[in-house]
C-alpha cells in the first residue's frame, strides 16, 4: 500500500499561492502574484531567500509517489505551537520526508525544525540533507541542530544526503539509514537532462547565446566570465537569486513604478552593482519565481555558464547545456557525486585567457562516460525512495 505522504521543508514555487491552511488541508489561489514594485519583488525574493531553493522541493514532489501532499513548514509549525490541528496531521499521514539543503553548517540552528519534528508520530526522511562547508564540522553544530539531530535518533529515520562528505558526517554521529543520493533537483526531467549532457561539446564560445549565473554583487567573477564569453556586439543575459538581499544589487523603479516585468522575467528598472564600471558587454537581468517560466525562457539560450548550483541545473533541465564553475563546499560535494561537468573557479580565474581555457574544459568532456554515471546516480535516486517505499 502506498503511504500517505506528508512533504515539508524547503518551499516548491506553488507555495507563493498558498491562501491559507488548516489541519491537512492547504487551499492555493487561481492567481499568482505578480511582484512588479520594488518592495513587492524585494519581498518574493526575501520569502525563499534564494529562488534556486525552488529547484529542490520541485525534484523532490516529482520523484515521490501522488499520495503526497505539500504543508508548509510555517502551517506546520503554527499548528503545533498553536495546538490546533497538529493531532489531523498525524492522523492523515504515514510518513514525513522533510526537503532540505544545507541543513548542517555552524550559521544555523534547527530548533524549530527539531520542535516539530519530535511531534510528528511517524518516520522522517531527511531528503537532500548536506553540509556548508567542511570546516563547519570542526566544532560542534548550533545547539538546535543538535536537538534536531537528538530528536531523529529517537524515531525511524532515513538520512538521503546531497553527497559522500555529508553521509560520512551522519554515520560518524552514529545514524544508520544513510545514503548519498545528490539534491534531488538533479533528477527532474532526466531526458533533458542527458541531452544537454551530450551536446556540451558543441558549444562554441563566443558565438553561443549564453545565460550567466553567479554572484554578482559580491565578488567580479561572473563580469569577468561575461566579458570573455559574450560577443562584444551580443547582449548577455544574467538570472539573479539572491543578489539583491545578500549582495550589492540594487534596483530602482522606471517611470511607471516597476522593476519588474513579470510576463518576462526581465528587471525592467534602473540597476546597479558592484563592478559595473567593468562590463564591457550590454547586460540584462532576470528573475524568476516560477521554476516553469524559468526554464521555458532558458530553453532559448544555447549555453549556460554559472558559478550558481541551481542557476546551473534549471538550464539542464530545459534541455541547455551547462558547465558549472565549483566555488565552494556545497557545490563541490553535490558536483563530486553525480559527475556533471565542472571547473573550479580558481582555475577559471586565474587563466589568462578565459575563453580559451572554457573551451578546452568543454573539448575534454567525454558526455558518454558524464551520461552514464548520471544514469548511475538517478538509478540510486528511484531506489532509494523505492526501499523506503516511496517510489
Amino acid at each position: 500500500m502506498t503511504p500517505r505522504v506528508l512533504f515539508t521543508g524547503i518551499p516548491s514555487h506553488y507555495t507563493r499561492m498558498i491562501q491559507r491552511a488548516h489541519g491537512a488541508t492547504v487551499v492555493y489561489s487561481e492567481k499568482p502574484p505578480r511582484p512588479e514594485a520594488k518592495d513587492q519583488f524585494i519581498k518574493e525574493i526575501q520569502n525563499i531567500s534564494n529562488t534556486g531553493n525552488y529547484l529542490i522541493a520541485e525534484g523532490a514532489l516529482a520523484a515521490l509517489p501522488d499520495t503526497t501532499t505539500h504543508i508548509p513548514f510555517w502551517h506546520l509549525y503554527n499548528c503545533y505551537k498553536n495546538e490546533q490541528g497538529f493531532a489531523e496531521i498525524n492522523r492523515q499521514f504515514d510518513i514525513c520526508v522533510f526537503s532540505c539543503a544545507n541543513l548542517l553548517r555552524k550559521g544555523l540552528s534547527a530548533d524549530a525544525e527539531a520542535e516539530v519534528l519530535a511531534n510528528l508520530d511517524m518516520p522522517v526522511v531527511m531528503l537532500g540533507i548536506g553540509i556548508q562547508r567542511r570546516d563547519d564540522l570542526d566544532a560542534p553544530l548550533p545547539a538546535g541542530t543538535q536537538r534536531l539531530l537528538a530528536v531523529l535518533k529517537q524515531k525511524t529515520h532515513y538520512f538521503l544526503t546531497r553527497g559522500e562528505e555529508t553521509a560520512a558526517f551522519l554515520r560518524q554521529q552514529g545514524f544508520a539509514n544513510v545514503r548519498p543520493t545528490g539534491c534531488p533537483s538533479i533528477y527532474f526531467a532526466p531526458e533533458n537532462v542527458r541531452r544537454a549532457l551530450g551536446r556540451l561539446r558543441e558549444i562554441k564560445i563566443g558565438q553561443a547565446k549564453t545565460v550567466f549565473t553567479g554572484y554578482l554583487g559580491a565578488e567580479l567573477g561572473s563580469i569577468a566570465d561575461i566579458n570573455a564569453l559574450t560577443a562584444p556586439d551580443a547582449t548577455s543575459s544574467y538570472v539573479i537569486q539572491d543578489e539583491l538581499i545578500r549582495f550589492q544589487v540594487s534596483v530602482e523603479p522606471d517611470a511607471d513604478g516597476r522593476v519588474y516585468n513579470s510576463a518576462s522575467g526581465e528587471l525592467i528598472g534602473q540597476y546597479s552593482f558592484k563592478g559595473a564600471p567593468q562590463l564591457q558587454r550590454s547586460l540584462k537581468l532576470h528573475a524568476f519565481f516560477d521554476t516553469h517560466q524559468w526554464r521555458a525562457w532558458s530553453s532559448t539560450m544555447d549555453f549556460a555558464f554559472g558559478r550558481r548550483f541551481h542557476g546551473s541545473m534549471i538550464a539542464l533541465q530545459a534541455g541547455v547545456p551547462s558547465l558549472m564553475v565549483t566555488v565552494d563546499d556545497r557545490m563541490r560535494e553535490m558536483l563530486n557525486f553525480v559527475g556533471l561537468p565542472s571547473v573550479e573557479a580558481d582555475v577559471v580565474d586565474r587563466a589568462t585567457d578565459r575563453a580559451e581555457c572554457v573551451a578546452s574544459h568543454l573539448a575534454g568532456i567525454d558526455a558518454s562516460q558524464v551520461i552514464a554515471k548520471y544514469d548511475a546516480r538517478e538509478s540510486n535516486f528511484r531506489s532509494a525512495l523505492r526501499e523506503i517505499g516511496l517510489n
